[in-house]
């Protein structure tokens, strides 16, 4: 059950940062989708998430249909489509994590090709004491990438994305709403116990700057 219950004495500018029960696919992208509404009404601060999923699931971006995807989908596995972009994510043992704020919030880039890159480089400060990992350049981008419609997130990096190696460890997407922004990402391979916690540290601290 999702809770829809609103504090009506939120402070705007003090993030809101909380870990929800692994949930399904579908109760994952709900609870997004009601995130961003209510951030833009101004009925919730702005918020980060971390998640995870009770069953192995695929979330595919909002420009993919299930219908180019269907051959790349475990018949075993759930599917959702996210709010935002990108290509498909196999979710099982990930952490995922979500932002969502307004125009305009700090400490977030005030242009929004900054977004991605200003997420990630929090992301990377978690992993860097784990193991060495870099973020994506251009010559780490594909010249041919798949097309959109049959994109699979994980094996074609971005600009931005965090690397390990030439693997790509963290990706995610984003999408606006009016004024307001919403980042959904995704922390594949990394098993250490304490990591929510030290990805939640990093983030802490960045938003508080």
């Amino acid at each position: 059950m999702i809770s829809t219950e609103i504090s009506s004495d939120v402070q705007t500018q003090t993030w809101r940062i909380l870990t929800t029960p692994a949930w399904s696919g579908e109760e994952n992208m709900t609870y997004d989708l009601r995130t961003i509404q209510a951030v833009q009404e101004g009925q919730l601060p702005p918020t980060l998430r971390f998640f995870r999923w009770s069953e192995p699931t695929v979330s595919y971006g909002k420009h993919q249909s299930p219908n180019d995807l269907y051959l790349k989908i475990p018949a075993d596995w759930a599917a959702i489509q996210r709010p935002t972009g990108g290509g498909m994510v196999f979710h099982g043992n990930d952490l995922c994590f979500s932002l969502c704020w307004r125009e305009g919030q700090q400490p977030l880039p005030v242009h929004l090709k900054d977004h991605y890159e200003w997420i990630h480089s929090v992301a990377l400060q978690a992993i860097k004491p784990l193991f060495e990992a870099r973020l994506a350049r251009c010559e780490d981008c594909s010249t041919t990438p798949d097309t959109l419609a049959t994109r699979d997130c994980f094996t074609q990096p971005v600009g931005f994305d965090v690397l390990k190696g030439e693997q790509k460890i963290v990706g995610g997407a984003l999408c606006r709403q009016k004024d307001t922004f919403l980042y959904q990402g995704s922390v594949q391979g990394i098993n250490t116990p304490d990591f929510e916690e030290r990805l939640q540290d990093a983030f802490k601290h960045a938003l508080d700057a």
